[in-house]
């Protein structure tokens, strides 16, 4: 088996902007790629109501996962609502403990953005407490 690894972002096209091309990189070095947005994208425009543009979001981020040979995770929540929390942490935890990855991809813990932040500190966080069984 390859070893994974796996970009976690805060919305969709976070990935794309920020790290695909090192995905691309590691794929061709022999990884096995997932990619996950923790939220959904639902605030990304000012044209369609949050359901339609959630929707747009994940069809154009499973695309983008489809189109450099990723495994595409399902978002855990809406934009704005990426919270350092205990409900938030378990389901990282148990996302990462099934995918196991050797290398995780994360935005800066230091950014102009909360969501982006707590996205970093929700995944390292969770693969620091991916091999604790309690």
């Amino acid at each position: 088996m390859a070893d994974r690894v796996f970009a976690v972002a805060a919305h969709p096209d976070d990935i794309e902007f920020v790290m695909s091309g090192t995905m691309i990189l590691l794929a061709d070095a022999g990884y096995e790629l997932h990619y996950m947005n923790i939220a959904n994208g639902c605030c990304g425009s000012n044209e369609t109501d949050a359901e339609t543009t959630a929707r747009i979001r994940r069809e154009e981020a499973c695309r983008a996962a489809d189109s450099i040979g990723a495994a595409f995770h399902e978002s855990i929540t809406n934009d704005l609502e990426i919270f350092y929390d205990q409900p938030t942490l378990a389901k990282m935890t148990s996302i990462i403990r099934r995918v196991a990855p050797r290398i995780l991809l994360v935005h800066s813990p230091q950014d102009y953005m909360e969501d982006h932040m707590n996205a970093c500190r929700l995944a390292v966080t969770a693969a620091f407490a991916r091999g604790m069984p309690n």
